[in-house]
């Protein structure tokens, strides 16, 4: 896969994602957050198959099922994904933990390791969780980075 990024002066910025078919997805995100996203086949070069706007919101939600978070086929292993050098986990909030009642903008993420989401129990997702949600028991977090960047987060729980 290719993934070649341009900036969009006063419009936002624009990726091209090339798949090894040889099809292609644009994708422009706004300044707005709304999101641009064009199909187009192999060997097309001037109108997409299918065009598609979304909203932040919409998009966020696209790109958690997209990553995974909401569902990990088995064939991807029990809580690691393997993205190269990157991994996905996903690690619960014991009782006892000292996560309980942080805010996710006070942890200290090690450079290199990302929160991806929160999975709460009887709530929706919450992708890309802001600075202000509060950790609660049997919260799964969802991380991604580096491998040396993902267990050094685990081992600051």
């Amino acid at each position: 896969m290719k993934v070649e990024e341009v900036v969009l002066p006063g419009v936002g910025r624009k990726y091209t994602v090339t798949v090894k078919s040889g099809d292609r997805i644009v994708i422009v995100v706004h300044h707005s957050g709304k999101r641009e996203l064009q199909y187009f086949e192999a060997g097309e070069e001037d109108e997409p198959t299918v065009a598609l706007d979304l909203t932040d919101e919409e998009a966020r939600e696209l790109g958690a099922i997209l990553a995974g978070v909401l569902f990990h086929p088995e064939a991807v292993g029990d809580t690691r994904s393997k993205l190269g050098a990157k991994v996905i986990e996903w690690v619960k909030i014991l009782p006892g933990s000292k996560l309980v009642g942080k805010r996710v903008g006070d942890l200290a993420l090690p450079p290199g390791a990302h929160l991806l989401a929160v999975d709460r129990p009887g709530a929706p997702l919450i992708p890309h969780p802001g600075p202000d949600v509060v950790l609660e028991v049997g919260d799964t977090l969802v991380v991604a980075g580096s491998r040396e960047a993902v267990e050094a987060l685990k081992r600051s729980f």
